[in-house]
Parts: structure tokens; C-alpha cells; sequence
């Protein structure tokens, strides 16, 4: 065989081993579909890891992005859900940061977070609840009702990733973000509340983060007590549901649901991409 010949048969055997070895890894974990999604594979068709279709070719690296989508409502009533008007959501909705994104902001654990649905004697609920999550009792009925349908639908169970929150929670949430560098006045409407809770924060500066998220909380509370709710999950009824993993005949098996159940509002979030709920 020719070396320019040898050469290229050579390496196409080390990346197709290369390959190989990352499947391999890949399936030694738990929610393998999940990582294999992960890794880039070109030249392997693996059956059920790609992504929706778009319908198109994807845009090449030098094209302006695309402007993200707005939030859409869908009120969810006996007849078939349908999206509103474009336009921004009722109230402001943020994702809970991660336990690695409060490790990386030095924040204590959290500590006596209750039960996710507290009531008594307490089953778990069908659906899956991440920690942390606090259900009122009648929100967790619900979410019951919504979930029986949609596993009816597609025997599949929700993920509840956010729900009611305190002013502790909400403080130490914000925290972070603050700590990690995110604009909070880019993310909530609300902008004289976000200043109040931002001069708490520089207040103490240089303080331990238990102090400084004691500061931020305090100036929240006495926000809610003014009737001022800075972000959604600090009404009661405010709860996210994970729709990232969820296909496009099981988002609309969801919004199906909802709307059999009634007395929901539904906001479908793409930044992160999630369902925000209002429940009556």
C-alpha cells in the first residue's frame, strides 16, 4: 500500500476506535441516552439520539443567530390548547441555580427544606420532584391530576423542577446568579425591586454569604409584604415542569392534559427550556 494511502487507512482507524471507546463510556452510565446525546459521534447513526428535526440544514457558523423565540401562553381550558399572542409572560419566571452553580457561589447547604408535597400521612407523588421543590398540598393535587393524564397519554411521568418559594430561597437563588455574574436586571421586569435587593447585596459586601443572602432576604420579605412579588414562584401556585426531554407529540399530549384538567395557565419558557404553570 502506498504511505499517503497507509497513512489515511490509519487514521481513520483511530477515529473510528475513538469513537467506539466513547460509546463505550457512555453506556456504562445511568441515562445513557442523555450522554451519548453529548458526544459528537459523526459517522455513526445511532437509532433515536438525534435531536428534532428542524427541517432545514443547519446555518453555518458565519450567520447572524436567530433572535430567541418569546415565551408562549397557552390557557388551558376544555378545548384544544393553542398559543396566545406573542408577548411577554404575566409574571417573571427563573430557574432555581444548580447545587454545583451555589457551590461555585460558596453558599452553605441548604438545610431543612420540608417535605416536597407537606401533607400528612405523606405519599410520594407519581411525578418526580427535584430537592428542594415545595408543593402547597393543593398545588400537588394538581399536578397529580395533570400527571394521571399524561401518562394515560403517553405513559411517561412530569418532572417538577421548581415550585413555591420563600423569600430565603428566592434570596439565595438571586445570590448566586449575582455571584456567578448574571445581569438581574435583564432578567426580571420588575426593576426598582431589583435594585432594592441589589444595594442589600453591596451592602455586605466583603461579608460571609449566609449574611449577605440574610440582607437580600429581608429586603424580599418585606417586598411580598408590600404586595411586590419579584419573581412568579413566590405566589403560591407559580411551578416548572422539565420539557426539554420531552418530544413533540409529548408536549402536546402535556398541553392536552392541562387543558383536560383546567384552572392552568400554561407559559412554555426557552430559556431555559421548560413549562411554567400557574395553577388557580
Amino acid at each position: 500500500m502506498p504511505p499517503t494511502r497507509r497513512s489515511s487507512a490509519q487514521k481513520r482507524s483511530r477515529e473510528l476506535t475513538w469513537r467506539l471507546c466513547a460509546l463505550a463510556a457512555a453506556l456504562l452510565c445511568a441515562g445513557c441516552k442523555e450522554k451519548l446525546e453529548s458526544i459528537d459521534l459523526p459517522g455513526l447513526d445511532l437509532p433515536g439520539l438525534h435531536g428534532p428535526d428542524t427541517g432545514a440544514a443547519a446555518a453555518p457558523a458565519s450567520a447572524a443567530p436567530r433572535a430567541q423565540s418569546p415565551p408562549r401562553a397557552v390557557a388551558a381550558t376544555s378545548a384544544a390548547p393553542r398559543a396566545a399572542a406573542a408577548g411577554a409572560p404575566s409574571l417573571d419566571c427563573d430557574e432555581l441555580p444548580s447545587e454545583e452553580e451555589e457551590r461555585r457561589a460558596q453558599l452553605p447547604p441548604l438545610t431543612a427544606l420540608g417535605k416536597a408535597v407537606p401533607v400528612e400521612p405523606w405519599t410520594p407523588p407519581p411525578y418526580e420532584v427535584l430537592p428542594g421543590v415545595m408543593l402547597p398540598a393543593k398545588i400537588a393535587a394538581k399536578l397529580e391530576q395533570i400527571d394521571r393524564e399524561y401518562a394515560r397519554r403517553t405513559r411517561e411521568h412530569l418532572v417538577i423542577t421548581s415550585g413555591t418559594r420563600d423569600a430565603n430561597r428566592q434570596a439565595r437563588a438571586m445570590f448566586t446568579k449575582l455571584r456567578l455574574g448574571e445581569d438581574l436586571l435583564k432578567l426580571y421586569r420588575n426593576k426598582a425591586a431589583i435594585l432594592e435587593i441589589k444595594r442589600a447585596y453591596k451592602a455586605r459586601s466583603g461579608k460571609p454569604p449566609e449574611q449577605v443572602v440574610a440582607a437580600m432576604e429581608a429586603v424580599i420579605q418585606d417586598q411580598i409584604d408590600r404586595g411586590i412579588y419579584v419573581s412568579a414562584h413566590l405566589r403560591r401556585g407559580a411551578v416548572d415542569v422539565r420539557n426539554r426531554t420531552m418530544s413533540p407529540k409529548e408536549k402536546r399530549a402535556f398541553l392536552e392534559s392541562t387543558a383536560e384538567v383546567g384552572g392552568v395557565l400554561v407559559i412554555e419558557e426557552t430559556t431555559p427550556a421548560h413549562y411554567h404553570l400557574q395553577i388557580d
